[in-house]
């Protein structure tokens, strides 16, 4: 297995050594729910946490997606009455210059949106309710 390696830079940045020797900068930050967002180069990598699974986690199909950090909504993609596919994204975020897909965690059909474009929004509030599309298992 190839081996990354990272080290902490005053400015809060991390430099990032790849396998192959090269190295990059990257920042990262955790959002409300302990989730580690990684934006390094052109890619946002969101790293889990058990805390932030356990909350995510849609009970019985139903999820309430929220925001992970302090963002400015972009584009909603996604409205009431829509069927969507796990994994489809819903909005776009942007914080700290970096662009932030929220994406459906389970097939479903969206029951709420509560956002629009332009509006600020802080961790934890309530973006996007999502309930199991008729037929969907």
């Amino acid at each position: 297995m190839a081996e990354w390696s990272a080290e902490r830079r005053a400015d809060g940045t991390w430099r990032v050594a790849g396998p192959d020797g090269s190295w990059r900068h990257a920042h990262a930050v955790t959002d409300a729910e302990d989730a580690v967002w990684v934006h390094l180069g052109d890619a946002v990598v969101v790293i889990p946490t058990e805390r932030s699974v356990a909350r995510r986690t849609p009970i019985q199909g139903h999820a309430t997606l929220e925001a992970p950090m302090p963002a400015l909504v972009t584009a909603v993609l996604a409205n009431v009455g829509d069927v969507v596919e796990a994994g489809a994204t819903l909005l776009l975020l942007e914080a700290m210059k970096m662009e932030l897909p929220l994406k459906a965690p389970t097939a479903g059909r969206i029951t709420a949106v509560h956002c629009a474009v332009g509006q600020r929004v802080t961790p934890g509030k309530a973006l996007v309710d999502l309930s199991p599309a008729p037929g969907a298992p």
